[in-house]
């Protein structure tokens, strides 16, 4: 007789398919009541279930069902203060594995998912609620991330209060928002404000409950860096804040911090920025989505942020504000990001007015960001999220680069008609515009950059590209001439890292547009650093000049 093997063989079966073919005829027994052998009662509805399946699926029947009670004995759980169409949801989800909410009905839900310790379901409504934040939403999800101490959720919303708290303290709800949460947003050290913004906010909501929240100013205001606050603005409050000049501490402290800031006097002065603190350059690289930042010191590239999906097939320009990044799209979109935060995601802004085209420019100043590309300035109050028009008395705006400069903005060259391509005008508040003495050379769309007072200038455009650079002195109203850059040059960027000068990247000339030079001002000429990867698609008219946070 032949000898025969009972060895074991596993058989090719699709475990998942099987599973799902079980759960299925489950899902469809419940419907038509076949081996019910448990009511879930709500009200007055009622929904027949099987025992062995919510006890396997909900840790809240398991314990209630493994015991000698009233439940077991009937075969009738009685579930009070709970959403009817809730329950539903969450007993579809035991047999299905499946869920569909809305953002109305996620607390109930939420609600009832909790009760029957269906973790997986909790943590899918919190991404859910998560990715739904908006300035509408917000306080309806922080609510319920407070409601379910869901410590994710909360994070998130703290991250969004952070990032866009001027959009949020324009909603009716703002205001009833609680002592600890308020002094959470002042006091924060990762913030995309000024102290003067948080200061601002601040007094809004003492005044929206002055007669109970008096009393907290004096003690909240110490939450903000007092000696950052802008003398204009603290000026302006102990001249016309009810609130602050009727304070003894406050004015005090208002001034005795102001007193630390020597050399300031007024509206017109400024402190300016130490081009040797910023130690790298970021670019946005559409190709591995990425914003990379670059350490000339260290001769490294590292990525920073992934880029919204949107940016990839999109041009845009960008501008950093404190720890904050923010991206404008030639869609008239706004996004930003917190760079100083590793879980920080995008956030979409309020879209600008107008449409610019291709090339927009922008350019900070006074804590407000100016946008134009084609014939509109705009200005951006990141604390309101609000846009509004600067009027122009007719400088000419198109193809011109702006640049943010002692306390004022300079639209640098433009025009297609020839006559005003080397013209230079300043703008200051409140609306004042001043012409200053014309770039030695005429430029369409140039590279401008700030290093220890002068501005400086780069390329740009005139019949061919152009590779020359120049600065700009405003004590003597003169431009200097310096080195040509080793190539060509048009719609790039010119950032300040340490004590040099980067052109990065460009459009129109091979050389340009995939290379990086830079100024030495210890030799006075430019020279070569590197060329792009050949994969990196950098965007040209979107690099940054900042100190990397830690």
């Amino acid at each position: 007789m032949a000898k025969v093997s009972y060895n074991k063989f596993d058989l090719d079966i699709d475990v998942n398919e099987h599973n799902a073919l079980m759960m299925g005829k489950m899902h469809s027994m419940r419907k038509d009541g076949q081996h019910s052998d448990l009511v879930i009662k709500v009200g007055s509805e009622e929904f027949l279930v099987h025992k062995n399946l919510m006890s396997a699926g909900s840790d809240y029947f398991d314990a209630m069902l493994s015991h000698d009670n009233l439940e077991t004995n009937t075969g009738i759980v009685n579930m009070q203060d709970v959403d009817v169409e809730s329950v539903k949801v969450c007993i579809d989800y035991i047999y299905t594995g499946k869920a569909s909410i809305t953002l109305e009905k996620s607390e109930q839900i939420l609600h009832v998912a909790t009760l029957m310790h269906l973790s997986v379901l909790c943590e899918k409504i919190a991404e859910f609620l998560k990715a739904k934040l908006d300035v509408e939403s917000f306080f309806v999800i922080k609510q319920i991330a407070s409601m379910f101490e869901i410590q994710t959720l909360k994070t998130a919303c703290d991250d969004f209060a952070l990032t866009n708290m001027g959009a949020i303290s324009q909603e009716e709800y703002f205001n009833e928002l609680d002592v600890e949460f308020i002094s959470f947003l002042v006091g924060s050290k990762s913030f995309a404000y000024s102290e003067d913004s948080k200061l601002a906010v601040l007094l809004q909501w003492i005044k929206a409950d002055i007669d109970q929240r008096r009393k907290l100013l004096v003690e909240m205001i110490n939450l903000i860096k007092l000696n950052n606050v802008s003398y204009r603005y603290a000026t302006f409050l102990v001249e016309n804040e009810v609130l602050c000049s009727e304070s003894l501490v406050i004015v005090k402290s208002l001034f005795l911090k102001m007193a630390e800031k020597s050399g300031v006097k007024g509206e017109s002065a400024e402190i300016p920025t130490d081009a040797s603190e910023f130690n790298t350059f970021a670019v946005f690289d559409k190709f591995s989505k990425k914003i990379k930042t670059f350490q000339p010191a260290k001769n490294e590239w590292q990525e920073l942020k992934h880029l919204h999906d949107s940016m990839v097939r999109s041009l845009f320009t960008a501008v950093k504000v404190k720890d904050i990044i923010y991206v404008f799209m030639e869609n008239r979109s706004v996004y930003c990001v917190n760079i100083s935060r590793t879980d920080s995601t995008w956030n979409k802004m309020a879209d600008s007015q107008f449409n610019h085209g291709e090339f927009l420019r922008t350019a900070v100043c006074n804590e407000f960001i100016y946008l134009c590309g084609n014939e509109t300035l705009e200005k951006y109050d990141i604390v309101e999220n609000m846009w509004s028009v600067v009027k122009t008395d007719k400088i000419t705006l198109f193809n011109c680069t702006l640049a943010g400069f002692q306390q004022s903005i300079y639209i640098l060259g433009g025009s297609n008609n020839g006559n005003n391509l080397s013209s230079v005008n300043r703008y200051s508040l409140p609306s004042t515009w001043s012409s200053c003495k014309a770039m030695n050379v005429s430029r369409i769309i140039p590279a401008a950059t700030v290093y220890r007072n002068r501005l400086f200038v780069a390329g740009g455009f005139n019949n061919v590209n152009l590779s020359s650079s120049e600065f700009y002195d405003s004590q003597t109203d003169s431009w200097t001439t310096l080195s040509s850059m080793t190539v060509p040059r048009y719609i790039f960027c010119l950032c300040t890292v340490g004590d040099e000068l980067f052109a990065i990247g460009g459009i129109g000339n091979k050389e340009g547009s995939k290379s990086i030079e830079k100024y030495s001002f210890e030799s006075s000429s430019w020279e070569h650093l590197m060329n792009f990867q050949e994969n990196m698609n950098i965007a040209p008219l979107a690099c940054l000049a900042f100190k990397l946070p830690l």
